[in-house]
Formats: C-alpha cells, structure tokens, sequence
C-alpha cells in the first residue's frame, strides 16, 4: 500500500517539470552562446542544469502542499505539512548553495543569483500567504509552468548579465503554452476536482471563463512565436529552421484556440485542445533548439 502511495507522491511532484526545467536551461544557453566560450558554456550547462532541476522539485513539492491543502482532512496525504517544508526548503537550499560555488568558482556575473533569490521569495511567500489562500488553484498552475519556463531566463542569465528580448519571446510561449494546457485540463476534471475539494482555476472562475483564458493565451504564444521570424531578429542563427517548424507549431495552438472558441455546453475538446497544446509545446522546443544551429 505504501508502495502505491510513494508512486503516486512521485506522480504528483511531475518529474516531467523537472525534465523540461533542463531543456529550457540548455536552450537558454545555447541561445546566448554567442561570444561565450566553448568550455564556459559547456560548464553552465552542468551546473546549470542541475542546480535548475532541483529548483523545480522544490517548486512541486510548494505545489503538492497547495494542492494538499484543498484536500479534507480524510484524504490528505499530510497532516502535517513540515516534513514536505523542509524537504522543500533542502532541495532549495542546496540549489542556492552551488548557485554560490558556481557564480564564484567560475567568477560569472552574480544575476543568476539574484533570480535564484526571486524564486526562493516567491516560493517562501507562497507557503507562507498561498496555502490557505482561496485562489491557491491559481498558484498552482502558475508555479507549475513557472518552474521550468524560468530556465530559459535562468540559463541566460549564466552567458550574459544583459539578458537578450529573444529569450523573454520565448519563456512567453512556453509559460503560456504550459497555463493554457492546464486550464484546458482543469475544465476537463472539473467534476472530479469539485468532488475531491480541489479549487482549480476553472472552478473558482468558471469554466466558460476558463476557456477564454486559455483562448487569450493561445493567441499570445502564436504572436510570441511569430516575432523572432522578422528579419534581424538577434540570436537566431538559423532563421529559415526556426520558422518552417514554428509554423507548425502556430498551425497546433491556431486550432487549439479555434477549438476553445468554438466550445459550448453541449460540443466540449477538451482532449483534442490538449493534445494540440501538448503538439505545440513539443514543436516550440525544438523550433528553439533549431534556432542555434
């Protein structure tokens, strides 16, 4: 039984943020490489990565006490929440800890730890204001997809102190892409999240509202997507990759957010909206990672 218990704490911590956290570190990087050394490159990723990981387990874990915390008392995992706070604050602390060594060893400029120290305000914040917050559904969603889109900036930060516009185009596309896919999700486990006293998004503003959230933010990721294919655009190196796969990727969250419009009472995709969404987000990384080629 316990068994089962720890695979589905494991399930819930999504180790696939973890994953993604990397990637956005690696992109952010290689985009800003440009008169960057091979070896201090090669260096940042290392660290870089790791470090970044594990600033995205402790932002699960701030996310498994938020959801928790909807929970009733019967059907939480914890009663007590402080042995989740100290592994959170552990895992962060020991990202922290080699950010320092890191900045210092390799005598790198010290943003990457004032934006490590952002992140540790907001997670300390959120714990300490957010859990019994009514809207904590809200911060849930947006830590999720703030844990691993941050990398990109984060990645930046390590090449250079001047972080370029590039970089924020495409932390916009794939924080939005991330919210809209789980607002999509929430409408769609609406009825089980009501039953089981979870306050998502779409429950706390309503699910016709939430559809046209992630409607707007569809939108938004297809504008993100289309300004680095203006001539000129600095550090993309291979302009004609990026654009043939951003639009497809264009193509994806285009019928995603013709979908969400076209959703009623009666007609719901919610399924087909999230695949698209999931589509776009896979072809917006590697669209990305042509760029640097």
């Amino acid at each position: 039984m316990r068994i089962i218990t720890i695979k589905n704490d494991i399930i819930d911590l999504k180790p696939v943020i973890w994953i993604k956290g990397i990637f956005m570190v690696i992109i952010g990087l290689e985009t800003t490489r440009l008169g960057v050394g091979i070896g201090r490159v090669n260096t940042n990723i290392y660290y870089g990565s790791f470090i970044f990981s594990l600033i995205a387990i402790s932002g699960m874990l701030v996310v498994f006490i938020l959801k928790d915390r909807d929970r009733d008392e019967k059907t939480r995992r914890f009663r007590d929440h402080k042995l989740v706070i100290t592994f959170t604050s552990v895992f962060y602390g020991i990202a922290f800890g080699l950010a320092i060594y890191h900045t210092i060893a390799y005598n790198l400029e010290s943003l990457n730890l004032y934006l490590l120290a952002f992140i540790g305000i907001f997670w300390f914040l959120t714990l300490y204001y957010g859990r019994d917050w009514k809207y904590k559904g809200i911060l849930r969603n947006i830590i999720i997809s703030f844990s691993f889109s941050f990398g990109l900036i984060y990645g930046a930060s390590l090449n250079y102190t001047l972080i370029p516009a590039i970089i924020y185009l495409y932390f916009g596309v794939v924080f939005s892409l991330q919210i809209s896919k789980d607002l999509i999700n929430d409408c769609k486990h609406i009825d089980r999240d009501d039953k089981e006293s979870i306050k998502s998004i779409a429950s706390i503003i309503g699910e016709e509202k939430a559809q046209k959230l992630s409607l707007i933010l569809d939108i938004l990721v297809i504008l993100f997507l289309i300004i680095p294919m203006f001539p000129g655009v600095p550090n993309i190196f291979a302009q004609s990759l990026y654009i043939f796969i951003a639009l497809v990727a264009i193509i994806f969250a285009g019928i995603a957010a013709f979908l969400s419009f076209r959703m009623s009472v009666e007609r719901k995709f919610y399924r087909i909206v999230k695949i698209f969404l999931r589509c776009a987000m896979f072809l917006a990384f590697v669209a990305f990672i042509l760029a640097n080629f």
